[in-house]
Parts: C-alpha cells; sequence; structure tokens
C-alpha cells in the first residue's frame, strides 16, 4: 500500500440542548468539505484507507462560551465508532485540545485506522451540565488518506 500523500480535515459538531445534564451522548456531525451538509456516518471510499491523526479545537468560541457566570460549555469527550458498533478510541475533553495549547495531550496513544468501506461515526459525551442555551460543540479531526 503506498500513499498519495493526501488527506482531509473533518469539520465536526455536536448540538447539545440546554439543559443537557452530565453523560448526555449527542452523535456528532461530520464534513469532508464545507460546500457538503454534514452526516452521522461516513463511509471510507473502496479505494482510500483513511488514519484520523489528530483532534483538535481551532478556538475556544467553538466550545461554547461562560453566561453569567455558569459554563455553558459540556466539554464532551468524542469517541469514535467503526462499522456501526465498534468503539476504537475516546480522546480527552475537547477543552485540553485547543489547538494553540502547548501541553495539548494526543488524542490517542496511536493514530486510527478505518479501511476501504468502513462506517466511520463519532459521538460525544458530556462531561459538564449544560447550563445555558443549546451548545454547539466545534471540533476537527485531521485524516491522512493512503
Amino acid at each position: 500500500m503506498s500513499s498519495n500523500n493526501s488527506g482531509l480535515v473533518l469539520n465536526c459538531t455536536a448540538a447539545f440542548a440546554a439543559a443537557a445534564p452530565v453523560a448526555t451522548v449527542i452523535s456528532c456531525g461530520m464534513q469532508t468539505s464545507p460546500t457538503v451538509l454534514a452526516v452521522t456516518e461516513l463511509q471510507v471510499p473502496l479505494t482510500e484507507n483513511w488514519i484520523a491523526t489528530d483532534v483538535y479545537v481551532l478556538a475556544a468560541p467553538a466550545l461554547a462560551t461562560p453566561s453569567f457566570g455558569f459554563p455553558t460549555a459540556v466539554n464532551p469527550l468524542v469517541s469514535f465508532d467503526k462499522n456501526r458498533g465498534r468503539q476504537l478510541v475516546q480522546c480527552p475533553p475537547l477543552s485540553a485540545m485547543l489547538i494553540t495549547n502547548n501541553t495539548r495531550p494526543r488524542f490517542s496513544p496511536q493514530p486510527i485506522g478505518f479501511e476501504g468501506g468502513s462506517i466511520i461515526r463519532m459521538f460525544a459525551t458530556s462531561t459538564v451540565l449544560n447550563a445555558g442555551a443549546i451548545s454547539n460543540v466545534q471540533f476537527s479531526v485531521a485524516i491522512s488518506i493512503v
């Protein structure tokens, strides 16, 4: 198998309802391009293998904004699912994954592989009570295509 030195970034979102309790699980929307609609499942093209190499947040507001001194950020953990049932990894809370964080942990001990034809799903699990309005969480997943 040879690498074609290409990749993509999945733009991901999870919308938590107002007053969502701790441990609320939400399916994440994933976009392969800003010009396509988000989907909750992606199938890897049969002619490619995808490797998730990083999970990051571009800006702190992507985690939601505090209001009246109460945190509205649900600070979710993101888990990756393969073929509708096999959880591969759960990354650290997204607040630690800010791209400018010099001590940002790895999202996984090793990159996560998805063979051609595999179905990718992601789920976000809240770690904080959503004390405010709807929280739309945004994060990115770097994918290497081989």
